[in-house]
């Protein structure tokens, strides 16, 4: 990132923490994986060598489990529970998210390698100039009306949209065949099309265990080839958001699945599965307690809204806002100092310069997504518009900001055939 223009924006450094796109987050990791696979990689460079390398030579086949809302805040609280597969990992680390801290953006990083400024998929609601709309990324619907899918039929095309190659379609031409594997509801979904670019397969599954069991299978019947295997599993996440990270509900959860992965995979496997494997564990980000005492809402503040000539975009823990002419830096004035200690807001520009959403160039179509001003929340804070409002007490845990438990994530591999 730019050191001078990162402290241009005047964040508070000792609540936030800054993606590491230069070797530290999870925008590396895809490149880490075409490092143990052998194969030439286009994208952020791969993470230091230290955080892989010690699971020794000759790996064939990388599998990679992403556990939705597993922020190393919660690593540590429940070690208790993670012990039993933990202890004979080879690396435990941290590593960071990407910025916005949420999962569309944070999965499209580790299905391209690419930070959200060049892959594009920058936020959970985005503003399309070409479709005149704002709309959702989770099910590519307008914000004002709920029609799903109905952004694809308008013209947007999955196998395009994100801007940069997928990983399957990268390690396809070294010869690297990739299987996904998710939720059965989602696995044929628009966001799914899009990461699928290139897989060989997409595997649904209605259970953890379910899925567990097709992807011991799956590592039995291609023992000895090369692949790449991506898992993704969001029930961290989803009762995170209802009860908190710190719930006895989220606590019961990580047991479970950490007890399945051991007994239904881990233990499970066949040594000619286990050959030659290496298994990683990620999350896309983590949560931030935020309680309903601290929710904001945009019309309760009619200046601010008066300076605006749509409603905003982005998500509860990072706002973009599109001003009116002339307008910018009043509204970054009004929320430092209305709302200071609620917001920090910056100017786009300077956050694309700082490269919080991601190092180099970013695309002309893909700066439009963010604004004219970023707003991005501290000390637990989410803001809404009045559409939002009667839905907005129903989650007292969300992510998206730069708080440590948003951003901090854990980084842990062992090689199967050592198990």
């Amino acid at each position: 990132m730019n050191k001078l223009a990162v402290e241009r924006l005047n964040l508070p450094i000792d609540e936030f923490t800054l993606p590491a796109y230069e070797g530290g987050s999870i925008a590396n990791v895809p490149a880490t994986v075409a490092k143990l696979l052998g194969a030439p990689f286009v994208g952020l460079p791969a993470l230091p060598e230290a955080l892989w390398q010690p699971l020794g030579s000759g790996v064939k086949r990388v599998v990679l489990l992403t556990l939705d809302g597993f922020g190393w805040n919660l690593f540590q609280a429940r070690q208790a529970l993670v012990t039993a597969v933990t202890h004979k990992a080879t690396v435990t680390h941290q590593l960071t998210s990407i910025f916005p801290s949420t999962t569309v953006a944070a999965l499209s990083s580790l299905w391209t390698g690419f930070a959200p400024a060049q892959h594009g998929l920058a936020g959970l609601r985005l503003f399309f100039p070409e479709y005149a709309v704002s709309a959702g990324m989770l099910d590519f619907s307008p914000l004002f009306y709920k029609a799903r899918d109905a952004l694809v039929e308008a013209g947007l095309d999955p196998g395009t949209f994100l801007l940069r190659p997928g990983v399957g379609e990268q390690l396809a031409q070294s010869g690297i065949a990739t299987y996904a594997f998710k939720g059965r509801e989602i696995v044929d979904s628009v966001l799914s099309k899009m990461h699928g670019r290139g897989v060989s397969e997409s595997i649904g599954a209605v259970t953890f265990a379910e899925m567990l069991v097709k992807l011991r299978e799956l590592l039995d019947k291609r023992a000895g080839e090369r692949l790449f295997v991506s898992a993704y599993w969001p029930t961290i996440d989803s009762l995170s958001h209802y009860h908190t990270w710190q719930a006895t509900a989220v606590a019961a959860e990580i047991n479970a699945i950490f007890h399945q992965l051991q007994t239904e995979f881990l233990d499970a496997l066949t040594p000619a599965a286990r050959q030659d494997t290496a298994f990683f564990i990620v999350a896309d980000h983590g949560q931030e307690l935020t309680p309903l005492s601290k929710q904001i809402f945009l019309a309760d503040h009619p200046q601010l809204e008066q300076m605006l000539f749509m409603q905003p975009t982005g998500e509860p823990r990072v706002v973009y806002f599109y001003t009116r002419h002339g307008c910018q830096q009043a509204v970054i004035d009004y929320l430092n100092t209305k709302l200071g200690g609620m917001i920090t807001a910056v100017a786009t520009q300077d956050a694309i310069e700082a490269g919080l959403f991601g190092p180099g160039e970013v695309v002309p179509k893909v700066a439009d997504r963010f604004g004219d001003v970023v707003a991005i929340m501290r000390d637990g804070y989410s803001l809404f518009t009045e559409s939002e409002r009667p839905t907005a007490h129903k989650m007292i845990g969300r992510h998206g900001g730069m708080s440590h438990a948003e951003m901090v994530v854990p980084w842990l591999g062992l090689r199967l055939d050592g198990w």
